[in-house]
């Protein structure tokens, strides 16, 4: 974390300061003088009212200047200062716009955005350092949403021009604003909203032995209030990252939801499960299990507000579910077809609910 915390103190913010340099002054020295002085007296400011202000394009471009050339200082500015700033974001807490038209401090303020932080355009805005009143809470990031920056992967034809967060009560929903080049060429520009959950795993839990599949029984409100006549789903053990790698989240996942503690897991495949509207990536994995690895009750995280059935099915039966509708989880029947198609498991009469 980027911030400092004392008793009876409210936690000062690690402002990102971002203004124009260059940008509009034809390189005129009083125009330059005044664009650094605009920034610097934002980074004064910031300082007095208690924050941590983050500047060294305003510092210290004008000295390599003067000392080189314009073009040592440009070169300074792409290949140090621009990038450092981009690495930066992620770990401040604001970024505090300033001055005049300017591209890249506009790319600082989407990448801001982007990253869930705040953004504040005068020093009004900012919450005091001190005093009765806290900073307003940042936004989570469950990290299912970065700006592609300059590499291999990025898309070319497309720009993003601005982020603005929408909600973040509980994930983060996001306006998207960006340039798209189509297959014609010409550009256009367009809006998504995309909604960041955090990336996720999920497991077919299948003993060979007994020819059966371990499954969970939970009640979902989205599929409740969209026609489904209970809202009670089968599905495959799954969960969120949460910052961990995907198999180690997904045995945490398991042990939580079945009481099972599994051992190795196999990855299956990664898939975009709903990639209109929802930036999750779901890894999916299968593996075994018996009757000997129960090692808890199961049932979810009561704090969480988990009341999860375990369910050990035959696996010709959680078959014989996904044709009567019985299953109509996505990835439960891409992990279930998955096994069929490849083996994994006989059609035995074995097995049952438990």
């Amino acid at each position: 974390m980027c911030t400092f915390t004392s008793m009876n103190v409210h936690t000062p913010l690690m402002v990102l300061v971002a203004g124009p340099y260059r940008s509009g002054t034809g390189d005129d020295p009083a125009k330059l003088a005044a664009n650094v002085r605009v920034m610097n007296e934002a980074a004064l400011a910031l300082y007095r009212a208690g924050h941590l202000p983050v500047t060294g394009e305003a510092l210290a471009l004008p000295l390599i200047e003067l000392a080189g050339s314009k073009a040592i200082g440009d070169s300074v500015f792409n290949e140090i200062f621009h990038p450092i700033a981009r690495r930066l974001i992620p770990h401040c807490d604001a970024v505090l716009r300033v001055g005049g038209p300017s591209a890249g401090a506009d790319e600082m303020v989407s990448m801001a955005r982007a990253h869930g932080k705040a953004v504040y355009f005068g020093l009004d805005e900012l919450p005091p350092a001190q005093g009765e009143a806290p900073p307003p809470p940042k936004p989570r990031d469950p990290g299912g949403f970065r700006v592609p920056s300059e590499g291999p992967s990025r898309n070319d034809a497309v720009r993003i021009t601005d982020v603005r967060v929408l909600s973040s009560n509980w994930y983060v929903l996001r306006k998207v604003t960006f340039d798209y080049r189509r297959a014609d060429g010409t550009w256009s520009q367009q809006h998504r909203e995309a909604y960041d959950r955090g990336n996720g795993a999920t497991v077919l839990l299948h003993d060979a032995s007994r020819g059966t599949v371990l499954l969970t029984r939970q009640f979902r409100l989205p599929a409740y209030v969209n026609g489904h006549p209970d809202g009670m789903l089968i599905e495959a053990p799954a969960g969120l990252l949460d910052g961990e790698h995907p198999d180690a989240a997904i045995r945490r996942e398991v042990e939580e939801e079945t009481g099972v503690r599994i051992g190795e897991v196999r990855p299956v495949f990664d898939l975009f499960m709903s990639p209109g509207s929802v930036t999750e990536r779901l890894h999916f994995f299968a593996a075994p299990y018996t009757r000997d690895t129960r090692a808890a009750q199961g049932g979810g995280v009561a704090s969480e507000g988990e009341d999860i059935q375990v369910l050990e099915l035959p696996f010709s039966e959680a078959l014989r579910k996904i044709d009567s509708g019985e299953i109509i989880d996505a990835k439960t029947i891409l992990l279930l077809q998955w096994a069929e198609r490849h083996g994994l498991l006989e059609r035995t009469p074995q097995g049952g609910a438990r």
